[in-house]
């Protein structure tokens, strides 16, 4: 049989090559296919206006003075009636600066949409914005912006 240094010496080979094949870089891969009947964005930007549907200035850095903040979404799969909903936050806040709603629906299964956020008296507040996409209150996505 082993004698103790012996059985020690395999045991931590055992345990070492068990952790060093663990080990790796960090993170992982995967794939998922998303339902059929599931609405998804396709495409999605801050811009500084919309023109005949499509974003203008496309940004993710904005002036206090700027009069208007878009978010503009390209939306496929779209096959039932849903809510969209964009809620803004301003920097530092632990609450929302505004939220909106929309109901959405499509006879061809794309659909786009936006929101704006409007200048405040004073201007934007300076600092890191953000803003939070919901459809039917599931999470979709999330951008941030900055205010100068």
């Amino acid at each position: 049989m082993f004698s103790n240094g012996r059985l020690w010496c395999v045991f931590v080979v055992i345990v070492l090559t068990a952790i060093i094949a663990g080990c790796g870089e960090g993170g992982s891969s995967g794939t998922l296919e998303p339902l059929a009947d599931e609405p998804m964005v396709v495409e999605s930007v801050l811009c500084l206006s919309i023109d005949e549907g499509r974003p203008a200035g496309i940004t993710d850095s904005f002036l206090s003075s700027d009069d208007e903040i878009y978010i503009w979404l390209y939306w496929t799969n779209i096959e039932y009636t849903y809510t969209v909903d964009a809620i803004w936050f301003e920097p530092d806040a632990d609450y929302a600066y505004k939220e909106e709603s929309q109901t959405i629906s499509s006879s061809t299964g794309f659909k786009i949409t936006w929101f704006v956020l409007n200048k405040p008296v004073g201007g934007f507040a300076r600092g890191n914005w953000s803003v939070d996409i919901y459809v039917d209150d599931m999470f979709e996505r999330s951008h941030l912006f900055t205010v100068e």
